[in-house]
Formats: C-alpha cells, structure tokens, sequence
C-alpha cells in the first residue's frame, strides 16, 4: 500500500501594489502552480491596492483557476486588494490585520479625457468592486454604500461578521514547506 501523503500546496508571500508588475508576478506564480499540478495555493499577502481593473481580472482569473486558495491578510489588505483577498476559497487575517474600502479612484485616461468619461469609469468600478464583495461576503450594503464616499476600516472581527474572513489566527509555514516571496 502507498504512503498517503498531504495535499501538494504551494506557499506565496506578497507586499505591494496591484498594478500590472504586481498583478503578474501573482497571476504568474498562480498559474504556475497550477501548471506544476499543485492542489493549493497558500497567499500571504498584504497591499494598499492599487487598479481597480488590474484587481477586478485577478479576483476572476484566481477563481477561474482549477485549485484551491487560501489566502492569509498579514497585515494591511485596502482598496482593491480586498476583491482580490475575496477571491479566495479560504480567507484568515492575524489578529492585527485591518481591511479598508473606500470609494474607487481613477485618473483620466488621456488628455482628452472629459470629466463625464472619468466618472463613468469611477462609478461602473464601483458597481463591479460592489458586485463582488456583495457576492462573496456578506457585508452590508449600508457599509458598501458609505465605502462610495468615506474610507471604511474593518478589524478581522468585524470582517469575520461579515464573511470576508472565514478564521483569525496566525500564519504559520508547516515544517518542512518553503515559502516564496513574489
């Protein structure tokens, strides 16, 4: 009979921004995984956010993927980096971990750009960022509402109310595993 061994999982760690570098090195490792016939992916990840829509395709492109995620806040997970940590198939956060939302940010995509076009964008960001955490969390729609105009900051025990975090404890490497910063 064959040694049963665990389930073949990949260990991540990220600090930065979601702007394309970032949102490829991740896409990138995930993919990778996958490829390698990995059977999760464990993130510890930690960002300010960055693009909306650079966050909004990796929040798709890590459901899409045909592997199990976890993804741990180890720090700070704000703006579009919470769709992204939504993603997960299981979400932890330390017990010092602090998620913000806050209403979507964009510059104008030329100089040509009118005022109209800018907000449009801002505003159907807003409706897909919205759309996404009202689909994977249960955070109330008074909370998602006010993130529109104000910054809102969550504490990993009202993020668990609201099933954006799933546990709060510490991350912990099982011996014998390595970790890869991205």
């Amino acid at each position: 009979m064959a040694d049963l061994i665990g389930p073949k999982t990949l260990y991540l760690g990220f600090c930065g921004l979601i702007d394309s570098a970032g949102v490829a090195k991740i896409a990138g490792a995930f993919n990778q995984a996958v490829n390698d016939q990995y059977d999760a992916v464990h993130l510890t990840f930690t960002s300010h956010g960055g693009s909306a829509s650079e966050g909004v395709f990796l929040y798709y492109h890590i459901r899409g993927l045909p592997i199990r995620t976890i993804i741990h806040n180890s720090g700070m997970v704000a703006s579009v980096a919470t769709t992204i940590y939504a993603a997960a198939d299981h979400r932890t956060a330390c017990k010092d971990a602090i998620f913000q939302i806050h209403p979507v940010q964009v510059q104008a995509n030329g100089a040509h750009s009118s005022v109209r076009s800018t907000l449009d964008m801002a505003l159907a960001e807003e409706a897909r960022i919205d759309g996404i955490l009202g689909e994977r969390t249960t955070i109330p729609q008074e909370v998602l509402s006010d993130r529109r105009s104000i910054d809102i900051f969550i504490a990993p025990d009202k993020a668990l109310e609201y099933g954006l975090v799933h546990e709060i404890g510490p991350f912990t490497l099982p011996p014998g595993n390595q970790v890869f910063h991205l």
